[in-house]
């Protein structure tokens, strides 16, 4: 199993004390067009073009999504252009760039020497900046956190397609801009992308790119492993949390989740049962939910596949069946009976042999850990504010209630009749709700669905200037608590005048 979002290879610099790299760099046009059967250009830290290594061997592209980005090729001791491979001068792949942090000269198999090239994602260089200015964010969305997790360095914020929001901090001081940007996709979801060449980061959906490439036995795949696994395969949860908090008393009191319930599971009527207590959740209707997703996965079986492939596109007539990393090709092998559509979500794609290499398939079932606590091995540095302990990032819907309370997503979760935007007089953020007052109504409102608790707190910051109401009118906060049953309180009001 691949586990994804850990950068193996680089060792952060927790302090981020060290400006690096952090020049401007001139945009200069691609040497070649295609991945397939590319080769490494060197060129020096300002990205002016040094050479074209046309010797190089063994050219072997490692990515992951939301992880690992590195290269790694040889080439002859005796090569004219091995005096432009030095340390920290940069690799162009196709639009990509990569730092060169290590060289050794040895000798190949066949005893000829050979100098060996191991190189990082520019956007490695991000552990190397100075400390962020901002530690804290609440109810923002992964825009507005990774425009500030960015700030200060050469890259920028590019195409975002989530909006959700969240409360997140990371440690002040001491916590690395590459460590907290590489923890967004556990904590909102979706796939960081960086863009070496426009110095930019998109944060995108996990939705990959319809390739139409076909992988298919006898036509480009070497060799095909596919498991099939129901180790771990459950049909009942019993999810606790925190001083042994259980759904009971919002699961119409029945303190588990049963696959079997649902008409449409058909894999299989065995009871096999899993208890999980995690002190983390305080909500049970978070626990809840957090447990359904992971049941309805938890309860098939795991599939994953490993394939050897060739990439045909550099052969004439072949180019409709390039693909590259997170998009979703079929595979398809008759003997085996294996007629998949899913994704590329790692590889070791050998350059200069397009033919030899290694894709990995995206894998149905994570583990009961990752899908319960949205924990991975490795994170840390980002964490949601609505866990017990600061150091966890498992409660990621935000403690308040109420979404986008700054209007920082214009009127994204609100119903609004009247009201309008004030991008500039904010209170905690930069922007705010204002209503102009004019004869007639105008009501802003959102319904949330509070948690267990017993009380609960209305808080709220409001500027009122030089406004006087009609017989009647009122200006304030009205308040209406709803029950599951259909009946309501009396609403309270709250008046501003």
């Amino acid at each position: 199993m691949y586990s994804y979002n850990q950068l193996r290879r680089v060792t952060f610099n927790q302090l981020g004390r060290i400006a690096y790299n952090s020049r401007s760099s001139p945009r200069r046009r691609a040497v070649f067009e295609r991945l397939a059967g590319a080769r490494p250009v060197v060129l020096t830290q300002e990205r002016e073009r040094l050479a074209v290594l046309d010797h190089a061997n063994d050219i072997i592209l490692e990515q992951e999504i939301n992880g690992i980005d590195t290269v790694t090729f040889n080439i002859p001791f005796s090569d004219e252009k091995n005096q432009f491979i030095q340390n920290e001068h940069l690799i162009q792949i196709i639009d990509d760039y990569y730092i060169i942090r290590k060289i050794t000269h040895s000798r190949g198999s066949q005893g000829v020497p050979i100098t060996e090239v191991y190189a990082e994602a520019l956007w490695y260089d991000l552990q190397f900046a100075e400390p962020m200015d901002i530690s804290e964010w609440e109810g923002r969305a992964p825009a507005i956190v990774m425009a500030d997790i960015l700030r200060g360095t050469d890259w920028s914020v590019g195409r975002v397609e989530l909006m959700n929001v969240r409360n997140v901090s990371v440690e002040p001081g001491v916590t690395n801009r590459l460590a907290a940007l590489s923890q967004l996709p556990e904590v909102y979801g979706g796939e960081l992308h960086f863009n070496s060449e426009a110095m930019t980061v998109d944060f995108l959906a996990p939705v990959g790119r319809q390739s139409g490439a076909a992988i298919v036995y006898e036509k480009n795949i070497h060799s095909i492993e596919a498991i099939y696994d129901t180790e771990d395969l459950i049909t009942r949860i019993y999810p606790y949390g925190k001083e042994n908090l259980s759904i009971e008393d919002i699961n119409d009191g029945v303190p588990y989740l049963d696959i079997r319930d649902d008409p449409s599971y058909e894999f299989t009527d065995k009871l096999r049962v899993r208890i999980l207590k995690d002190d983390r959740f305080t909500n049970p209707f978070h626990l809840r939910e957090m447990a359904e997703e992971a049941l309805k996965v938890l309860s098939q079986p795991r599939t994953s596949y490993h394939i050897k492939a060739a990439d045909l596109s550099e052969m004439a007539g072949m180019s409709h069946e390039q693909f590259f990393l997170g998009d979703e090709v079929r595979v398809y092998d008759k003997e085996l009976g294996i007629d998949i559509a899913t994704r590329i979500m790692a590889w070791q794609y050998n350059v200069a042999e397009p033919w030899n290499t290694e894709i990995m398939l995206e894998s149905k079932q994570p583990t009961l850990s990752d899908l319960l606590t949205g924990i991975q091995e490795g994170t840390g540095f980002l964490q949601s504010e609505d866990t017990v302990d600061s150091s966890d990032m498992l409660e990621l819907s935000v403690f308040n209630h109420i979404l986008n309370s700054r209007a920082d997503d214009g009127f994204h979760y609100w119903t609004n009749s009247g009201w309008e935007i004030d991008a500039v007089n904010g209170y905690s953020g930069n922007a705010s709700f204002k209503a102009t007052g004019t004869t007639g109504r105008k009501v802003l409102s959102q319904t949330v669905y509070p948690a267990h608790r017993d009380h609960y707190a209305i808080s709220f910051r409001s500027a009122t200037k030089e406004f006087q109401t009609n017989d009647g009118g009122r200006v304030g906060l009205e308040i209406i608590v709803r029950y599951d049953d259909g009946t309501e309180d009396e609403p309270t009001f709250i008046s501003l005048t």
